[in-house]
């Protein structure tokens, strides 16, 4: 009988308790052990962005000590709101086109410095809208002021064409106000804004109106899923309005007194969560997201997080350079502007487009029933689509809107990117696939492999931050799920004074893996 020996770094009050218990034997007779689908997510290096960019956002990534796919993909999304309704890209030239905006989400724990990396990278956004602001203060002024010049004279005329008994003069009167209704018809000169943290469906349709049709909404929280599924609605979900906004589909709006119209509104998401919201997306009202499409329009990552492995003595500071091109370069993005009313539209070189194809055939030929893609085939159907955006957006970051032909190699970065984000979805539908419980069961295995207990006491798992408030209940259903795969043994007591529960682990959960510990930076596991 092989002996398992007992954790050395197991806590002190654990190995008095269970010093005097049988060894735990490899043979004991344990149920098939079952673990849990971990899924590796693959790392998203900044390699594979604009070079300006991937090197501020490896800077960044480098100094606050965050996983670098945190930035890059916060990276596209600031992308996708410098330039959302500023150009399409057709493959072929022909009627198939893709807007460009882009939706993004990473899921990190509390502490992981996510308001960090939204706070830098949309500090150039902030700056631009002040300074615009201040550019047009003078003709916004000037713009309010005829405006309430105007709203008074139309009163003042009406009131008088009421009292006006000369038939001329009266036409002579409404001619004039229609014509001072025409002016405020007119677009106002308005203090721009680019994006939100928060917003419900018919305030986004304001916004979309007052700012040119586009909008994004930029946040280190994930709130917006709770509004997007009637928060403020009693409970009615109103997503169309989002959905269009992807899409560039036009809105028409005629409800009573209220009336909207929109041509090609475009809507940019880019959201860094905790890994439960990520997980709540699959309970309750959340869960007809997934089933009108809304997920499957998001690009997800899950990196695996580095808690517990920072230095906290180092001080690496974003080399000055390096952010002085950054914000440069999003400012200049920002003011870039198509000639006419019509976006820029791009199309795709000859190797290029065959590039594309090769990537939007390796798709097809993977979705399907009982193929790899079944699973998550509404995401990975609009990953070619993804593609061409991520392209788009490269190729304008380095050629501004003065080349329409999008080259191979902003195709290739864009799928490998693509590519690498497979598993993250993967990851991402199968953590809104879990109940509670298992979500639960899920953590304390991997607390279990981390600490290396060959036994733990139940008082233990209670102090632990998820479970140390409230009743025992959640515990109680993470700790049955263990025991019915096989991770657990059922309750033992110790016959202490005051009885103590206690479990066993399996000491096949304990055995090396053959795939590094987690130290290592370079071996991302999802958890």
């Amino acid at each position: 009988m092989k002996i398992i020996p007992r954790n050395p770094n197991a806590t002190p009050a654990a190995t008095e308790l269970i010093q005097d218990l049988e060894p735990i034997s490899e043979d004991q007779d344990w149920p098939e052990l079952v673990l849990f689908n971990e899924i590796k997510t693959p790392s998203i290096p900044s390699t594979l962005l604009p070079c300006w960019l991937g090197e501020f956002c490896q800077a960044v990534s480098e100094s606050t000590q965050t996983p670098p796919e945190l930035a890059a993909m916060f990276a596209l999304s600031v992308l996708s709101t410098c330039l959302q309704g500023k150009a399409i890209i057709s493959p072929t030239g022909g009627d198939y086109w893709e807007p460009i905006n882009l939706w993004t989400v990473v899921a990190l724990p509390p502490s992981s410095r996510k308001s960090e990396i939204v706070k830098q990278l949309t500090a150039p956004l902030k700056e631009w809208e002040k300074e615009t602001e201040r550019r047009l203060q003078p003709l916004i002024d000037e713009a309010e002021a005829t405006r309430i010049i105007a709203q008074k004279r139309i009163t003042e005329l009406q009131s008088s064409a009421a009292k006006e008994s000369d038939q001329e003069r009266r036409k002579q009167v409404a001619k004039e106000i229609s014509e001072l209704k025409e002016t405020l018809a007119q677009p106002q000169v308005k203090a721009p804004k680019l994006f939100t943290g928060d917003i419900t469906a018919e305030e986004l349709q304001n916004q979309l109106v007052k700012h040119d049709e586009k909008m994004a909404v930029l946040s280190d929280e994930g709130g917006i899923f709770e509004v997007m599924t009637g928060l403020y609605n009693d409970g009615k979900a109103n997503l169309d309005v989002f959905l269009q906004a992807w899409s560039g589909s036009s809105v028409r709006v005629n409800r009573g007194q209220r009336e909207v119209t929109l041509d090609k509104p475009a809507l940019s998401f880019g959201l860094t969560v905790q890994p439960e919201v990520m997980s709540n997306l699959g309970q309750g009202s959340k869960r007809k997201l997934r089933g009108i499409g809304a997920l499957a329009r998001f690009l997800y990552a899950i990196p695996r997080s580095n808690i517990g492995y920072r230095n906290v003595r180092l001080n690496l500071n974003v080399d000055p350079g390096k952010r002085a091109v950054f914000e440069y370069n999003i400012k200049t993005l920002l003011e870039l502007t198509p000639a006419g009313e019509q976006p820029f539209r791009l199309v795709l070189s000859k190797d290029a487009l065959q590039t594309w194809y090769d990537f939007a055939q390796f798709i097809e030929d993977r979705q399907g029933p009982s193929r790899e893609f079944e699973d998550i085939q509404d995401w990975t159907g609009k990953l070619p689509g993804q593609v061409l955006r991520i392209a788009a957006l490269f190729h304008i970051a380095e050629n501004w809107l003065g080349n329409k032909e999008v080259a191979k190699i902003h195709i290739e970065k864009a799928a490998a990117i693509c590519t690498l984000l497979i598993d993250h979805a993967k990851a991402a539908f199968e953590s809104m696939s879990l109940d509670y419980a298992t979500e639960d069961a899920k953590f304390l295995t991997a607390w279990l492999k981390e600490k290396g207990e060959t036994c733990v006491l139940k008082r233990h798992l209670q102090r632990l931050g998820r479970f140390s408030k409230g009743s025992s209940e959640r515990l109680n259903k993470a700790l049955c799920v263990m025991q019915e795969r096989g991770i657990i043994s059922a309750a033992e007591k110790l016959e202490t004074r005051k009885p103590t529960t206690f479990f066993r682990v399996n000491p096949l959960l304990l055995e090396p893996q053959g795939d590094g510990d987690k130290g290592d930076k370079g071996d991302n596991d999802h958890h």
